[in-house]
This record gives structure tokens, C-alpha cells and sequence, in this order.
């Protein structure tokens, strides 16, 4: 039974199986002991009272054997079962059945209860009656014992019927097994075959989410595998367009630059200082991509590293903040700043928080319209330093907003080729992550974005 429909066959007709025919014996087994052995045992006592009333007035039974086999001879036809004459001390006188001993039953002045015999193979019931001549003097024992032959052709039928109805049930049971093993089988073969698709980069399209709660809880799993893979493909390829044009432009402004120092341009020391300095603001422009390509690779291998050092926050934020001042008024934006000069000294790497707050501001600033607002604040509360970036932008639609940290992910709102590669939010996440801390995003459609970075402070501190 290797096959899933194999096993749920057997899962059907197992319990039939070992149930029906057990329960079968236990009714049989109530049935001949309590209804048909009793009602057996109750006529063995009445016919043996009956030979008793009949010896009581037949003494001469009980003085010759001969006349007792005569007696035991013409009412044997009368009575189920076998007839034993037995005399006072112990001799049997006749018998219908001579190899049949008699039980030891209990030897009395009055008639016994009958003895009822229930094993594997015998199953039988005996009575045995005292008989009294006219002295009232004991004469001798009449016995009377009968077994469940006579009724076995009923039992036969009863028997029958059992194994009749449990084929029947078994045929039934590996029908119903079948028909619900291949409804089963039928969802996840489907499964199976998207999931082989997937693995050779065979676009599939989803899958009836159909069936029971686990097949449809199957299929939907298998549907947003299939489809995190085809965004995933997507954006693979919409890095390589993103790779082409963010360092194809540049690196075509320098080939045309170093083309021209070749051809002579270099001897003209206003124009040679003129393309250097181009070469030098492309570098520069390419610095930061390289070095987020760079930071994702490090994350991806697990090979970054944090150079941690106590640093005192309400130093160390303000300077950090003046290049990103002087962008946001450069392109007609207000910058506020509320940094609390009561911060705590913390144990980070300066360079990489202040890359992931770089990442932010850089966002703030790239996406929030002329004369919109860009809002730094930093405080201590509830044993953390919170340090908010908040802007006026156009904000970010809700079902984008967990969507946003993944690498290389971009709005549906942005243009073609947007500048940047959509590292800067999933690198300030892992970098507030790495130390210990979190980041957190709140916003609203029309009204700006809201991004948090939480780092616990020690209470030692």
C-alpha cells in the first residue's frame, strides 16, 4: 500500500474487517448462551422431571436393566437428547449414549438445577432429577442432557448471513474508499505537477483551490509558491533593467569622457579638470549603489559584521543630519529637526546606523514634493530611543506597505527605471535589525510617510 488511494481503501475496509465479524461472535455468543442455551437448559429440566413422574410409577425399571434399556429406548424418540438411568449407588442402568459420561452433577433428595457447559467446542446443558418408587424410598437418578446440535442449522444460517454481510460491507467500503482516495489523489496530483512546473521554471497558472480544507489549504500554498516565484522572476528581471541603466549611464558619461582626454582633450587644463571632475561626480553618483549591492550581498552570505562603539546619540545624530539639511532645502523642502539633548550612549556601529538613517532621509527627500516638509525627531522614552523620519509625501497604499522592505521591490507608481535599485528600505531594516532594534513604517495615502527606528536601551544605563 505505497499509493495514497491504496491507503485510504484499507483505512475503509480495516475497520469493517476486524469490527463486523467481532461484534458478529459477541451477539452470537449472547444469543446461544443467554437466550438458546437457557431455553435448552429449561427444556432438559422439564423433560427430565417428565421421566421421572413416568419411573415413579414404573418400579420394576429400576430393578432390571433390561426393563430399563426398554424404557430408555421408547421415550428416547420423545426427547431431545440423551437419557441416562442411573441406580442409587452409581451404576449406570442404560443410556441413549454410552460413550457420553454423565458431569458430576450435584447427587441430591430433590431435582438440581440444570448444569450449563459453554466452551469452544461443547456447548451443552444437563439435568438431573431424583426418582422416588410408592415407599418414597430413592430408586434411583434420571439424567437428561441435550447440546446446541439440534439448533446448529440456525446458528449455520446466522453464520452465514454474518460473512454474507461482511463481504458485502468490505465491497462496499473499498468503493466508497476509492471514489474519495481518487477525489483526494486528484487535487494533489494537480499539486504535484504545478510544483514540478515551478521547479523548471515553467510559468503555471494557479490551481482550483478545490476539495477538503487541508487539499484547499494545499493548493492555495501551492498557488502563492507559483506566484512568489513569478514576482520574484520579475523582479529579477527588472534588476538587470535597473542594473543596465543606473550604471550604464554613468559609465558611459566616463568612456565618452576618458574618449575625449584621449583625443587631445587633456591638453586643455580648464576643459581636462572639467571632464575629471564629471568622472568623479559619476563615481560618486555609482558609490552608493555599489554599496548597497554590496550590503545586501554581505547579508545574503552572513558575512556582515557590526562594529559596535559606546556612542552618545545626542552628538552624534546633529552633524550626521547637516548633508541631508542641505539636500532637502537645495530642492525647496522645510527641514525640522527635534533631537532630544538628553539621548543616551549607545553600543552601535555608527557607520552602519548611519547608513540605514541615510536610506531613509534619502527616501524622504527623493519623494516628498517641492515646498513639502521633512521631519527629524529623536527621544527617549519607555527604555528605547526612537528616532523618527516623517515626510509630507504622497505616502505609501496599504497593500504596498509590508511590501516595501523586500529587496529590489518597487511602487506600481513609479516610473520605469526610478532612480535607486529598491535596496535602501530592505538595507535600513536589516541594518536597525542587526542592532536589535526595529523598524517600524505608518502611513497614509496623501499624507506622508512615518518610519521609526526603535533600539532598546540596557537598563544599566
Amino acid at each position: 500500500m505505497r499509493t495514497l488511494r491504496g491507503r485510504f481503501v484499507l483505512t475503509h475496509i480495516l475497520p469493517t474487517l476486524l469490527v463486523v465479524p467481532l461484534a458478529s461472535l459477541i451477539i452470537l455468543y449472547l444469543v446461544e448462551t443467554q437466550v438458546v442455551l437457557r431455553q435448552l437448559a429449561a427444556d432438559v429440566q422439564s423433560q427430565a422431571l417428565l421421566l421421572a413422574e413416568l419411573l415413579e410409577a414404573d418400579s420394576e425399571v429400576w430393578q432390571n436393566s433390561e426393563r430399563a434399556r426398554f424404557f430408555v429406548a421408547r421415550v428416547s424418540t420423545a426427547v431431545t437428547g440423551d437419557i441416562t438411568l442411573q441406580s442409587p449407588d452409581g451404576a449406570i442402568l442404560a443410556s441413549t449414549n454410552p460413550q457420553s459420561p454423565i458431569s458430576d452433577l450435584p447427587i441430591s433428595q430433590s431435582p438440581s438445577d440444570p448444569q450449563i457447559t459453554y466452551t469452544l467446542f461443547v456447548q451443552s446443558a444437563e439435568a438431573a432429577v431424583p426418582v422416588y418408587d410408592v415407599q418414597n424410598q430413592l430408586a434411583g437418578y434420571v439424567y437428561v442432557s441435550s447440546t446446541l446440535d439440534a439448533a446448529g442449522q440456525v446458528f449455520t444460517g446466522l453464520r452465514r448471513l454474518v460473512i454474507l454481510v461482511v463481504v458485502v460491507e468490505l465491497m462496499i467500503g473499498a468503493a466508497i474508499g476509492a471514489v474519495l482516495a481518487a477525489r483526494m489523489a486528484r487535487p494533489i496530483a494537480v499539486a504535484s505537477t504545478a510544483v514540478t512546473d515551478i521547479a523548471h521554471h515553467n510559468r503555471t497558472e494557479p490551481i482550483p483551490e478545490t476539495g477538503a480544507i487541508e487539499m484547499r489549504a494545499l493548493s492555495h500554498a501551492v498557488n502563492v509558491l507559483a506566484a512568489r516565484l513569478r514576482e520574484l522572476e520579475d523582479n529579477r528581471r527588472q534588476l538587470l533593467a535597473n542594473l543596465v541603466h543606473e550604471l550604464g549611464r554613468p559609465l558611459g558619461a566616463m568612456l565618452a569622457a576618458v574618449t575625449a582626454l584621449r583625443s587631445g582633450a587633456d591638453e586643455d587644463p580648464a576643459l581636462r579638470a572639467e571632464l575629471l571632475k564629471g568622472v568623479e561626480e559619476h563615481i560618486q553618483v555609482m558609490r552608493p549603489l555599489l554599496d548597497d549591492l554590496a550590503q545586501l550581498g554581505g547579508q545574503v552570505l552572513g558575512t556582515r559584521e557590526l562594529n559596535r562603539q559606546p556612542v552618545a546619540l545626542s552628538d552624534w545624530l546633529p552633524p550626521l543630519l547637516l548633508p541631508w539639511r542641505a539636500s532637502a532645502q537645495e530642492k525647496g523642502l522645510r527641514w525640522q529637526t527635534d533631537i532630544s539633548p538628553h539621548l543616551p550612549k549607545l553600543e552601535i556601529d555608527p557607520d552602519r546606523l548611519a547608513q540605514a538613517i541615510g536610506n531613509l532621509l534619502s527616501n524622504a527627500i527623493k519623494y516628498t514634493p517641492k515646498e513639502g516638509e521633512v521631519r527629524v525627531t529623536a527621544v527617549h522614552q519607555d527604555n528605547a530611543v526612537q528616532i523618527t523620519i516623517a515626510d509630507t509625501g504622497p505616502g505609501i497604499p496599504p497593500d504596498e506597505q509590508t511590501r516595501i522592505f523586500e529587496p529590489f521591490y518597487r511602487s506600481r507608481a513609479q516610473t520605469r527605471f526610478p532612480q535607486g535599485m529598491g535596496l535602501g528600505l530592505t538595507i535600513a531594516r536589516d541594518l536597525v535589525e542587526a542592532h536589535g532594534g526595529q523598524l517600524t513604517l505608518k502611513s497614509e495615502e496623501g499624507k506622508g510617510s512615518r518610519f521609526v527606528i526603535e533600539l532598546a536601551v540596557s537598563s544599566k544605563q
